[in-house]
């Protein structure tokens, strides 16, 4: 029973952490966007992380990069960048909390995304907290007769694309290092956004230099965080940790932008939230019934 409960236990302790580095990033990411564009935020960042990877996977050699999943690596890479693509046009764009509510709804999409992938039924249980967690996006997306709001509906697909980075690196996870998911990741990523940046680099203020930088070197971190808490532990089990960066980026948006979350927002946050906790009342039930029929 020990055995079975560390594992988990230090996955939610690295989600902990890597929630916290990734709002502020989030929030450097809003800083920078003033001046620099998405796809100059993103290629600095990808550029940064995949310089940090590279001693540590080609200490070995470069067999060490040798792969048999290469088509998996590139729907891991493709969901990222596409994922950090939108998910940072977002906060530009709209309230840093609505951004990151939005993004850290895939704990929400996790189980659709599973059942596409390996068509697994999704839990009779799971389908309540799914549904609250859900309707509670749509009071986000705050849909009108006049028509959708796109940066918010960015935001949403971005967290679509995260859940499907997420349980891709479950899959790789269970043939792969951590290193090579990670140089893969960060390389192909950089292949797909760096041609529509390069002409902008060399117009980016000092300040945004700084920031990006930074954005880079949490990012780096953060994923290596992601990629061995996903590697240890199912998404289903830890993914609702996620949740805790809603309080965090309210606490940014609040403190450097004065941004205070409208009715609407708290009203989905908190149902996004009840659907979180939900999720994750049911998972720790799943667990001790596994458990006990272990110990039987």
């Amino acid at each position: 029973m020990t055995a079975q409960r560390h594992p988990i236990r230090h996955a939610i302790y690295l989600s902990l952490l890597m929630v916290l580095l990734a709002s502020t990033a989030a929030a450097a990411a809003k800083l920078a966007s003033t001046t620099a564009s998405t796809a100059a935020i993103v290629t600095v960042q990808y550029l940064v992380c995949m310089l940090f990877c590279l001693p540590t996977l080609l200490k070995p050699g470069l067999g060490s990069l040798r792969t048999q999943r290469p088509g998996l690596h590139l729907l891991r890479g493709l969901a990222g960048v596409l994922g950090f693509y939108l998910y940072y046009a977002a906060l530009g764009n709209i309230p840093m909390v609505d951004a990151m509510l939005l993004r850290q709804s895939a704990p929400l999409v996790v189980p659709l995304v599973m059942w596409a992938w390996t068509r697994d039924t999704v839990p009779k249980s799971a389908w309540l907290p799914l549904i609250i967690g859900f309707v509670g996006v749509a009071v986000i997306l705050r849909p009108s007769p006049a028509g959708l709001s796109w940066w918010h509906a960015a935001g949403f697909i971005s967290a679509v694309t995260l859940a499907i980075s997420m349980v891709a690196t479950f899959q790789l996870a269970l043939t792969e290092p951590d290193s090579r998911i990670l140089f893969y990741y960060f390389a192909l990523s950089l292949v797909c956004v760096a041609p529509f940046s390069l002409g902008e680099l060399s117009q980016i203020r000092w300040q945004d230099w700084i920031a990006m930088l930074y954005i880079g070197v949490s990012i780096y971190f953060t994923l290596g965080l992601y990629t061995r808490a996903y590697g240890i532990a199912p998404a289903s089990a830890i993914a609702p940790i996620n949740y805790l960066a809603i309080v965090l980026g309210g606490l940014w948006g609040w403190l450097l932008w004065d941004q205070v979350p409208d009715s609407w927002s708290v009203l989905g946050s908190a149902m996004v939230i009840s659907g979180g906790l939900l999720t994750i009342y049911l998972a720790r039930g799943k667990v001790a019934d596994s458990e006990l029929a272990s110990a039987c």
